[in-house]
């Protein structure tokens, strides 16, 4: 899946993939892209981002602020680093959605998050700078 001919909103970047049947799957917007795979005939939950803010630079550490949603409401959602470090759990509220979470502080700036739930469902997307 690849969106062409469709402005993004930096400032509320939406990546979503409904991956059940799929192999491989990715979505783009923004300044970025996402993509996620799973096993085939796994059923795999469906992961929306709809922020990944953060205030860190490419010289400089900070936070980031993720908000998402999962087709399981039961699902525990993660962000991890390009480099697979966990950065923390995005926090359930209930009913499917994800987030407000501000991550801890991160020493170094990530160009990308990757989301992925208990569930088997998986996303990365490029982060934004914080908008106020």
């Amino acid at each position: 899946m690849h969106a062409t001919g469709t402005r993004w909103a930096a400032m509320a970047l939406t990546a979503a993939l409904a991956l059940t049947g799929a192999t491989t799957a990715s979505a783009s917007g923004g300044s970025g892209g996402g993509s996620a795979t799973q096993t085939p005939g796994q059923s795999v939950d469906s992961i929306t981002v709809t922020k990944a803010y953060t205030n860190a630079t490419p010289d400089s550490g900070g936070q980031m602020l993720i908000k998402a949603s999962s087709s399981d409401s039961s699902a525990r959602l993660f962000a991890y680093r390009p480099d697979g470090t966990l950065i923390g759990e995005v926090q359930n509220g209930g009913g499917g959605r994800y987030g407000g979470t501000v991550m801890p502080y991160q020493f170094a700036y990530s160009a990308t998050v990757t989301i992925r739930s208990s569930s088997g469902g998986a996303i990365t997307v490029p982060t934004t700078p914080f908008q106020i």
